[in-house]
């Protein structure tokens, strides 16, 4: 079970405050390409499950991407509880997949989480992209927690968001909306995740 706390920003400018605020220099910054996959009649949805693959770009090292597993996401006054599986997929497999989804299957004989995710869902009649979006995170260390401050670009425009994970979610909390009022940094509980925002933003089109 990933336990984080996911707070949001409304814009750049307090975005590049909270960084500064922080106090710590940059650990690491990641440019993430995220694509998701389901069952061509939403078979793993239905099931509470996301299905996606990340691939990850780090400027000087060479590429990797992972397989994520997700379920049962619980998102409550800026706390999320959901159940998360991954593991490392060889990264011209990833983007074949990305390219084919119908490749899915072929690709789970010699993986495997693809192989978990394939049998626990059938999906008789193959798979879908179920949508996509890239988010540049920027890691830092404060205090005793690595905190990742997120720039999503959906086709609307771009979200901002802090996440920190943590085994005592409400004092992490606690701490950090203390550092954004004593900075005077607007901030609010993030309402959905992620791929939530990635749906809304489909259906809203």
């Amino acid at each position: 079970m990933e336990i984080e706390i996911k707070i949001r920003l409304p814009t750049e400018e307090d975005t590049v405050k909270l960084e500064r605020s922080l106090g710590t220099p940059l650990v690491a910054s990641e440019d993430q390409d995220n694509v998701f996959f389901d069952g061509a009649h939403r078979e793993l949805i239905k099931e509470q499950l996301v299905f996606r693959i990340r691939v990850i770009e780090k400027s000087g090292k060479d590429p990797v991407a992972i397989v994520a597993l997700k379920g049962n996401a619980v998102l409550v006054n800026g706390i999320a509880h959901v159940e998360e599986e991954e593991e490392a997929i060889d990264i011209d497999i990833a983007r074949r997949i990305i390219e084919d989804p119908s490749l899915i299957p072929d690709a789970a004989e010699n993986h495997r989480l693809l192989k978990k995710i394939v049998e626990r869902v059938p999906c008789k009649d193959g798979y879908t992209h179920m949508g996509r979006f890239r988010n540049v995170r920027h890691k830092y260390q404060w205090q005793e927690y690595l905190v990742e401050v997120d720039r999503t670009k959906y086709p609307h425009g771009t979200a901002y968001e802090i996440e920190i994970e943590s085994t005592d979610p409400e004092q992490a909390k606690e701490r950090l909306t203390s550092l954004l009022e004593e900075h005077g940094i607007r901030y609010g509980n993030s309402e959905r995740n992620k791929f939530e925002n990635m749906l809304h933003v489909t259906v809203q089109q």
